[in-house]
């Protein structure tokens, strides 16, 4: 139960982030004038970053064999993330961090929902439920009592 806290605090502390990248990303294609470069240093500050981290903690690189026989929807996330990253910086500016945020939030849940009740991608299958439903509602309710005015 202890570790259980601790992924937990992580994944909220994680979430937390997200808002701060859109309102930072928004500030900053303000001031260059252009989402997609703004996208496109996002990723060459997270790749500098992540050799960084490789290097330091000798995290050793998987074979090319093993690169070449990952799924290729593995490989999506790049593209999926790219999509985030300009959209999110379009999108605050226009609609609120919380809006876009929010909307962003339910989007993941009933996409993930869908994922588990189908075992897509090979999770677990995991049956929508009454509950699964209601808490997908209570999103939805959720960001329309955060856009009212």
């Amino acid at each position: 139960m202890k570790n259980d806290i601790i992924f937990l605090a992580l994944a909220l502390i994680t979430g937390a982030l997200i808002p701060i990248q859109a309102a930072t990303n928004a500030e900053f294609s303000k001031s260059i004038g252009n989402p997609f470069i703004t996208g496109l240093m996002v990723f060459i500050v997270g790749l500098i970053g992540m050799i960084l981290f490789l290097l330091i903690s000798r995290i050793s690189f998987p074979m090319r064999q093993q690169l070449a026989s990952a799924p290729v929807h593995g490989y999506l996330g790049g593209i999926i993330v790219a999509t985030y990253v300009v959209m999110i910086t379009v999108l605050v500016p226009r609609i609120g961090v919380g809006t876009a945020i929010g909307l962003i939030v339910t989007g993941q849940i009933i996409c993930a929902v869908t994922i588990d009740h189908f075992g897509l991608f090979n999770v677990a299958v995991r049956s929508i439920s009454l509950t699964r439903i209601v808490g997908m509602l209570l999103m939805i309710a959720g960001v329309y009592l955060v856009m009212k005015k």
